[in-house]
């Protein structure tokens, strides 16, 4: 789209979404998202703050549309509960499925994108050429994530669900587990964070390639003009280079 026309676009939709807007925050009260607390590099509760990746891509859009928002951490599972309930008005980070579009709004930009990886011992790295291959064997998935639909729905695997990244990568260095599931960032992450886990572990397989949302609910009064407003920021930031910006950062220094 030439940049003119862009401009025009986003100025049409920033005009609508302020002439429209009802938001809680009008009345000077924020609005309260939910973000993942143990996820990095893209979100997690570090030093006593909400940082990460994602973060600041959220806290960027809000901020181009002048939106004032509140994060709180939450475990992913709760975090989500809570936003279907309503008692957030959104919830990140997302890897939507048919689930999570029915029972969520989400916007038409994602956050991110990232490689979601099966891993192996790295002393027996055979690549999985086919998921079906899997049946029987156990996998550790991190309680709540959703990981594609040719993963999640192979009901002949034998998903032993943890509670964190760290304790699936654990598990399988103790062979209680013939492999684990995880993103190949926040892998990464770990294994900076944990050298004693450096080169035990390799990808044989990717599992899916999913873009990553913030998912907004469908039981808060807040979620539509906040979700236009999200939007209509992810563009501005997108077509000013805020966006390319944080990504930068966040490659160019993962662990920050």
């Amino acid at each position: 789209m030439p940049t003119d026309r862009r401009h025009r676009l986003v100025q049409y939709l920033l005009g609508a979404v302020f002439s429209g807007l009802t938001l809680a925050a009008c009345a000077g009260e924020s609005l309260l998202i939910g973000a993942e607390d143990d996820w990095l590099p893209y979100c997690a509760l570090k030093d006593g703050t909400v940082q990460g990746m994602s973060v600041e891509i959220v806290k960027a859009a809000f901020a181009a549309t002048d939106t004032a928002i509140e994060l709180r951490p939450y475990p992913y599972p709760r975090c989500m509960q809570m936003a279907r309930k309503g008692q957030l008005v959104a919830c990140f980070n997302t890897a939507p499925d048919a689930r999570i579009a029915a029972d969520y709004l989400l916007p038409q930009t994602p956050l991110f994108s990232d490689d979601i990886l099966l891993w192996a011992r790295a002393s027996e790295p055979t690549p999985v050429t086919d998921l079906n291959l899997l049946s029987g064997k156990k996998v550790a998935v991190t309680l709540g994530y959703e990981y594609g639909s040719r993963f999640d729905s192979n009901q002949q695997v034998v998903r032993v669900s943890v509670r964190k990244d760290l304790y699936g990568f654990l598990m399988l260095q103790r062979h209680r587990v013939d492999y684990s599931v995880a993103y190949r960032g926040t892998a990464e992450q770990l294994f900076r964070e944990h050298p004693e886990l450096a080169g035990q572990f390799t990808p044989v397989a990717t599992v899916h390639q999913p873009q990553l949302f913030l998912s907004f609910s469908r039981n808060n009064r807040d979620a539509p003009k906040l979700l236009e407003r999200f939007e209509t920021g992810m563009q501005l930031i997108h077509g000013n280079g805020r966006y390319q910006q944080i990504i930068q950062q966040w490659q160019q220094n993962p662990a920050h």
